[in-house]
């Protein structure tokens, strides 16, 4: 997650009831360490101000850890079953979708765990470099083409946000940055990264914005 995007989510959610739309399912949340000291913005521009207003967020991932509510896929019923009695309203989904290979059956999923009045947060980039975890589809879609992934929900809001250049995410976060900009991945993808050397690949990003697709959809 980027800061202008932390920000742009952290907006939107604050204009939310929280009787409504608690409790939140972050998915993909990964660790507190990186919630709050690789990456601290998202927790403290994003989560802190949501709980603070008195909402609850459930942060789901694969991988068991500190910090990680529920541990498992969105494709494994249990995994499902386990949010399902947490009483999950709300669904933020921050930067996964151009790393799925099923992206409508992965959006159904998403929009399944939204309860009537409940809100789903997503974004996805727009302009970003090839990044891998551990694949990347080079999904980079409008405002439009995300929404139509959700037919089901009604779009509150989407705007493309300028989220800084390449400088601005290395100085944020250096280990991190050099580990998905310059890791090899495999799968969907792999075609599609310039075959020319890193250096040269990541270059444009120097001066070039990256931007983020974000959008807020609810369920009537």
């Amino acid at each position: 997650m980027l800061k202008a995007e932390a920000r742009w989510l952290s907006r939107a959610l604050q204009a939310l009831d929280v009787a409504r739309v608690s409790p939140l399912l972050n998915v993909g949340s990964s660790t507190r360490y990186f919630r709050e000291v690789q990456q601290p913005y998202i927790d403290r521009d994003l989560f802190a101000p949501w709980r603070r207003k008195g909402g609850h967020v459930v942060h789901q991932d694969l991988k068991p850890d500190e910090g990680v509510d529920v541990v498992g896929s969105l494709v494994d019923p249990e995994c499902l079953a386990r949010i399902g009695a947490l009483g999950v309203r709300s669904v933020c989904c921050t930067s996964v979708l151009e790393h799925v290979e099923d992206r409508a059956g992965f959006a159904r999923r998403l929009s399944s765990l939204v309860a009537p009045g409940g809100v789903l947060l997503v974004t996805v980039p727009r302009a970003f470099p090839w990044h891998p975890d551990p694949i990347d589809t080079m999904f980079r879609p409008t405002v439009d083409e995300l929404a139509a992934l959700f037919p089901d929900l009604r779009r509150v809001a989407g705007e493309v946000v300028p989220c800084g250049t390449l400088g601005h995410l290395v100085a944020a976060d250096l280990p991190g940055a050099l580990k998905r900009l310059l890791r090899p991945g495999r799968g969907a993808g792999a075609e599609v990264v310039p075959r020319a050397g890193v250096g040269q690949w990541l270059w444009p990003w120097l001066v070039r914005p990256f931007e983020v697709t974000c959008a807020v959809f609810e369920r009537p």
